[in-house]
């Protein structure tokens, strides 16, 4: 089954490029100091009991099924309706400040947000009709500036004691060989792709994609044209960049655990970034291509089957690079004590790009301005990912629960 690109998204993909040229003319906020999380939010003095059970809802929690012989609603042609997920809760930041980046600092930190998420919003991180969950690294970057596997082991923690087995958590990334140099995988093909007993999708094995779900984009691909192109890339697909399909149809519901990098397509690359176009297939093409990858991230982000799942962002503050991204530069690169968790990738990239320009300008080098289209996009869709203004959002400060 094939989609094309009809009049209809041709319109919708005009506006939103019309969004993105106004919002690259419109005055910058002010950069914030980078060691300030968020002035001028709401904050919330919270001492979460941890053992307090969260409001019943686990039925928010279940994705949705695509009815059986359905058109699979991935063709773009428009900015599709808000899923059921409630906007209402896209308005938290989670933060939990770390004593260092050891084990056992994230895993007290992790649980702690995954209590206060599970209480402040009454959606529960247990097992659905699936019995499944995800992780979306990311490794593009190389190990320098990879997802840090003691955040994942964290995760992976926390989710095994809501219910999940070990085994049915499972690792998702864009490339198989920056899996193994990140050391996700072992170094050489040994017959099971798993990371410490978890499954490991690398998606770029082509195993993980279907011929129904994809985005459809008039802008060709350059990755035909590469020696390691795989036949997802292939001329007749040239247009078309695969959807993660396991993420939408095997788990109950999937985790971005981005790693920061300012990139030259989107400004900045991060919960955005990683959650859609380090998310598919034929992605360089947006990524080399900045007057189209706004829309592509957004466009994306949209597709109903998509959002569906995607329940939240955790992000480490333990190192953010601010120039040279996406390619790897020590030297470049920050690092807080936070870790932030929230629903709304759109109010972390914003955060990020702040903090990213306070570096540059510290460093003597220009600030990424303006500020980048696709926080405005995001925000101001008719399927709105989230606000990135700070005065809508509630930072909600969370204590780590004691070291074990």
């Amino acid at each position: 089954m094939s989609f094309s690109f009809s009049r209809k998204f041709r319109a919708a993909a005009a506006a939103v490029a019309a969004l993105c040229l106004a919002a690259g003319t419109t005055a910058t906020a002010e950069i914030a100091d980078a060691e300030t999380p968020l002035e001028g939010v709401r904050r919330v003095n919270t001492a979460f009991d941890p053992l307090a059970s969260p409001s019943p809802a686990g039925a928010e929690t279940a994705p949705a099924q695509p009815a059986e012989n359905a058109v699979p609603a991935a063709r773009p042609e428009a900015v599709p309706a808000a899923p059921e997920f409630p906007e209402k809760h896209r308005a938290f930041l989670f933060e939990s400040a770390l004593d260092g980046f050891s084990q056992s600092d994230y895993s007290a930190a992790v649980e702690a947000l995954f209590s206060a998420y599970e209480k402040q919003t009454g959606r529960r991180l247990v097992p659905g009709e699936k019995k499944k969950a995800a992780l979306k690294i990311f490794t593009a970057s190389g190990k320098g500036l990879a997802t840090p596997q003691p955040l994942v082991r964290a995760a992976r923690e926390a989710l095994v004691r809501r219910g999940f087995a070990p085994e049915n958590v499972f690792l998702v990334d864009m490339s198989e060989k920056s899996l193994r140099k990140s050391g996700y995988l072992p170094p050489f093909r040994r017959g099971n792709d798993a990371w410490e007993g978890s499954p490991v999708l690398a998606l770029d094995s082509g195993k993980f994609y279907s011929e129904k779900w994809f985005y459809e984009n008039p802008m060709p691909s350059r990755e035909a044209f590469l020696p390691d192109a795989t036949s997802w890339d292939a001329p007749e697909n040239d247009r078309k960049s695969f959807l993660p399909v396991p993420l939408m149809f095997d788990a109950d519901f999937w985790i971005s655990l981005p790693v920061a990098a300012d990139s030259p397509a989107l400004g900045v690359s991060g919960a955005l970034a990683n959650a859609t176009l380090w998310n598919v297939s034929n992605q360089r093409r947006f990524l080399e291509n900045p007057a189209n990858a706004a829309v592509a991230a957004v466009s994306i982000a949209t597709i109903p089957e998509f959002r569906a799942t995607f329940e939240l962002t955790l992000l480490s503050l333990e190192k953010y690079q601010f120039i040279g991204g996406p390619n790897f530069y020590a030297e470049y690169t920050a690092s807080e004590k936070r870790l932030w968790l929230s629903a709304n990738p759109v109010i972390l990239d914003y955060l990020l790009w702040q903090r990213m320009n306070a570096q540059r300008v510290k460093r003597g080098f220009d600030p990424i301005l303006p500020e980048p289209p696709v926080l405005s996009m995001a925000s101001k869709s008719s399927a709105s990912l989230g606000s990135c203004v700070s005065e809508d959002i509630t930072l909600v400060k969370v204590p780590a629960e004691p070291k074990k």
